[in-house]
C-alpha cells in the first residue's frame, strides 16, 4: 500500500513536502545525522525549538542536545542503536536548548538507507512537548495528594471503628440485663425494642467500617461453605424483619421450591443481603413494599432486592457503590448516611467473583439491587458452558 501511494507522488509534491518539513514548519524539529552520530542536517523548526542554528550544530555530535545525565548514560548512542535495530524508535526525554534550559521532547528516530539498502544515517523528528509534561506532572501531584488523603481517611475510619466498638459492649450487656428483668422488660418493652434495633444498627455500622478498612488494605478474605440458598434467604429475612415491622413494610420473598446448594462465605454473604435489605427498609416509606427474590441459572445464583421507595437520582446512580457517596450528595433524596454499606457490598461480591448492579427509574420510583455469584467456589478460569450443559 505504501509503494502504491508513493508511486503516485509527483516531483512537485515531494518537493513541497520537503520544503514544508525542512523550511516552513516551525512546530517540528528535523535533525539528520550520520552513522557516527554527527549532525548533517538541521531544519528551521529545530532552530526555533532549541535556539541553535544549523551553522552552529552541523558536524557536532547529537549528544549536544542531550542533557548531561543522559549523555553519561550514553542514551544518544542507545537512541541511534534502537532506530538501527528496529528501523524506527519513538522516545520522550528532556533535551537541551542553546541557553541551557531544558524542554521535554517527544519524537521519533528513523534509520535511513542508501540505494544498496545499507544504513546511511538517521533522521530525528521531534517537537517541544514541555506543556504536556507540565500537565502530566500536575496530574501526578494531584494523584499523590489523593493517595495521601485516602491513607488519612483509612486511618480515620479505622480509628472511628475502634472507638465505636468500646462503648458497644457495655451497651449490649446493659440491654440484655433489661431484657432478662421481667419487671423492667414489661414496663419498658417499647423503649427496649428501640434500643435493641439501634444497637444492632451500630453493630452493623462498626462491622462495615472494619470491613472497609480490611478491603482497602487487602486483608479481607472469605471462607467458603456449602449452604442451602432457601435457608440462607430465610435467615436474612429473620434478621431484618423487626426493622421492617417497625415501619409496617410488606416484605415478600420469592425463591425456587427445589432446594439449591451454593458455595459461599455465608457470614459475608449475609452481610451483603442484610445491607441491601436494610437499605431498602431505610428508604421505603411506611406501608411500602419490598421484594426479596432468588433464582439460578446454569452457573450462578441471583438475588434481587426490590422496593417501591425513594428511588435513586440519575446523578447518584453511577456512584452508588462508592464509599461516602450519600454523605457527599445530600441533594439526592437518599437521606443521611455514609454510604459505607453499599461499598462493602461491592467488595464482598467481588471477592466471590460475582457482580452487583442497581437499577432505578429515578426519585420516587423505587430501586432494585441485584447480585450474581457463582454457584460453586471458582477454581480458576473455567469457561461457562455455552450449550446448556454443565
Amino acid at each position: 500500500m505504501q509503494d502504491v501511494l508513493t508511486s503516485h507522488w509527483t516531483e512537485e509534491q515531494a518537493a513541497a513536502l520537503t520544503r514544508l518539513m525542512l523550511e516552513d514548519t516551525h512546530q517540528y524539529g528535523v535533525m539528520f545525522y550520520d552513522i557516527e552520530r554527527r549532525i548533517t542536517g538541521w531544519n528551521e523548526g529545530a532552530c526555533t525549538i532549541t535556539g541553535w542554528t544549523a551553522q552552529e550544530l552541523l558536524g557536532q555530535s547529537i549528544a549536544t542536545i542531550f542533557v548531561p545525565e543522559d549523555r553519561d548514560r550514553k542514551l544518544d548512542e542507545h537512541e541511534a542503536n534502537m532506530a538501527r535495530l528496529l528501523g524506527a524508535g519513538e522516545d520522550e526525554r528532556w533535551h537541551m536548548r542553546k541557553d541551557g534550559s531544558r524542554f521535554w521532547a517527544s519524537g521519533v528516530s528513523i534509520m535511513l538507507k542508501d540505494e544498496a539498502g545499507q544504513p546511511s544515517g538517521f533522521v530525528k523528528i521531534f517537537r517541544d512537548a514541555t506543556h504536556l509534561r507540565a500537565r502530566m506532572k500536575y496530574l501526578e501531584n494531584i494523584l499523590q495528594d489523593c493517595n495521601a488523603r485516602q491513607s488519612e481517611k483509612d486511618v480515620f475510619i479505622g480509628t472511628i471503628a475502634h472507638e465505636l466498638r468500646n462503648p458497644l459492649s457495655p451497651l449490649k450487656t446493659a440491654l440484655e440485663l433489661l431484657k432478662r428483668s421481667p419487671e423492667q422488660h414489661a414496663r419498658f418493652e417499647y423503649p427496649i425494642k428501640i434500643m435493641d434495633r439501634q444497637v444492632g444498627f451500630l453493630e452493623r455500622l462498626v462491622e462495615d467500617l472494619v470491613d472497609l478498612t480490611r478491603v482497602q488494605s487487602g486483608k479481607m478474605s472469605i471462607a467458603y461453605e456449602t449452604v442451602q440458598l432457601q435457608d440462607f434467604i430465610q435467615e436474612v429475612l429473620d434478621t431484618c424483619c423487626p426493622a421492617a415491622q417497625a415501619k409496617s413494610l410488606h416484605v415478600r420473598s420469592i425463591v425456587p421450591s427445589v432446594p439449591i446448594e451454593i458455595e459461599v462465605d455465608p457470614r459475608r454473604l449475609q452481610q451483603v443481603m442484610a445491607n441491601l435489605l436494610n437499605n431498602a427498609i431505610k428508604y421505603t416509606p411506611n406501608g411500602g413494599s419490598i421484594w426479596l427474590k432468588a433464582t439460578t441459572d446454569q452457573t450462578h445464583f441471583l438475588c434481587y432486592v426490590k422496593d417501591n421507595g425513594q428511588g435513586i437520582s440519575p446523578e447518584l446512580l453511577p456512584h452508588i457503590f462508592n464509599v461516602f457517596t450519600q454523605a457527599e450528595d445530600a441533594r439526592a433524596g437518599r437521606g443521611a448516611g455514609l454510604g459505607i454499606g453499599l461499598a462493602v457490598v461491592r467488595e464482598i461480591v467481588n471477592l466471590h467473583q460475582g457482580t452487583v448492579e442497581v437499577r432505578s427509574e429515578g426519585p420516587g420510583k423505587g430501586s432494585e439491587f441485584s447480585i450474581r455469584i457463582p454457584l460453586k467456589r471458582p477454581t480458576g478460569s473455567e469457561p461457562e458452558p455455552l450449550d446448556g450443559h454443565q
